[in-house]
């Protein structure tokens, strides 16, 4: 009965930051089933004290019942792990597929490149928990223009409470790229700047109290003095967005987070080098890294655009192309625009 006059009481939230989405509002009235089936949304989002009450569920199935995963959410090591099973092949297949729609876009002149980034279930035992057949996976996708960066790869290397990877250790990265890709690698300076109140996308889905991470970013004045043009944001013009530290995920400092199409220019450049990348979020912390290398980048996410609208955008001649992507995306392909 308290918990119901509570419910009324206290005013409806419109997001969550610890699952990062927006949450139910009280639907319009109808006389059919699917009005059920929302209310029933709207009363779970808006069921007070409902944060406190994911964190005791969570205690009681890690801590009492010595269960390894709550909501397919695992911990180990101290760090958090979303399972990703069972292995997709028909979306491996697709990604193929996909990607070599994209590759028809290019001339015969362009220097095509695809590099697949292990996610960090890789890297544990993955008797622990079901996880996807990594093997069979690479063994789909890999050829002759293949990049191969599982063996220089580790745990350390991710963050404990998300997908992601480490911007700060993923020099070995761009080195092993330069031995592929025909650019002259180099010990390059950066300064780093440090966001202390991180928390991943597996935080929230855990509901697991924990202190939060450091996210670090690079800087250096190649950085700084780059030029940046979002299609969806013209107003931004930075390579971080600074403000995105304190939205609902501060990883969205590197490339202002989601945008479909991003030109980024280095007029200091001392080659005239250029790089395209297809990527997804993954590449968003990498690719400040490869401004050194290259006059200009421009990045394209297919998550949002659709591969006939390439030569409408950006015109094919002798550049670099780089399809980067994590073993996430390659598994649930359906993202990915034909």
């Amino acid at each position: 009965f308290t918990i119901g006059i509570l419910g009324i009481v206290f005013k409806d939230k419109d997001i969550s930051l610890e699952e990062r989405r927006t949450l139910e509002h009280v639907p319009e009235f109808t006389l059919n089933s699917e009005y059920i089936t929302k209310i029933d949304k709207y009363l779970l989002d808006q069921f007070p004290f409902r944060n406190k009450f994911r964190s005791i569920k969570a205690f009681y199935n890690y801590n009492i019942l010595g269960s390894l995963a709550n909501n397919d959410i695992y911990i180990k090591d101290n760090y958090i792990f979303k399972s990703e099973y069972p292995t997709n092949k028909k979306s491996i297949n697709n990604f193929i597929n996909k990607t070599n729609k994209a590759i028809e876009s290019l001339t015969q002149d362009n220097n095509v490149y695809v590099m697949i980034i292990p996610d960090k279930n890789y890297y544990i035992d993955s008797k622990d928990f079901l996880s996807i057949d990594y093997d069979y996976l690479y063994n789909e996708a890999s050829n002759d223009i293949f990049i191969d960066i599982r063996d220089i790869m580790q745990l350390e290397d991710y963050y404990e409470t998300d997908t992601h990877w480490k911007q700060e250790r993923l020099d070995k990265v761009i080195k092993k790229m330069s031995e592929v890709i025909e650019f002259n690698y180099k010990d390059v300076e950066y300064d780093s700047k440090t966001h202390n109140k991180f928390y991943g996308v597996y935080y929230g889905e855990s509901a697991v109290n924990r202190k939060p991470e450091k996210l670090t970013y690079l800087i250096n004045d190649t950085i700084l003095n780059s030029r940046v043009d979002y299609l969806e944001n013209p107003k931004s013009n930075k390579v971080y967005s600074e403000n995105k530290l304190t939205g609902m995920d501060a990883y969205d400092v590197y490339l202002d987070g989601a945008s479909s199409f991003i030109e980024i220019y280095n007029d200091n450049s001392d080659t005239d080098k250029e790089l395209v990348i297809f990527r997804d979020s993954f590449g968003s912390s990498l690719t400040p890294l490869l401004i050194n290398y290259y006059k200009k980048i421009t990045l394209i996410d297919n998550r949002y655009i659709y591969s006939a609208y390439y030569s409408n955008m950006i015109e094919f001649d002798k550049q670099d192309v780089l399809f980067i992507y994590s073993t996430l995306v390659v598994n649930n392909s359906v993202t990915l625009k034909g």
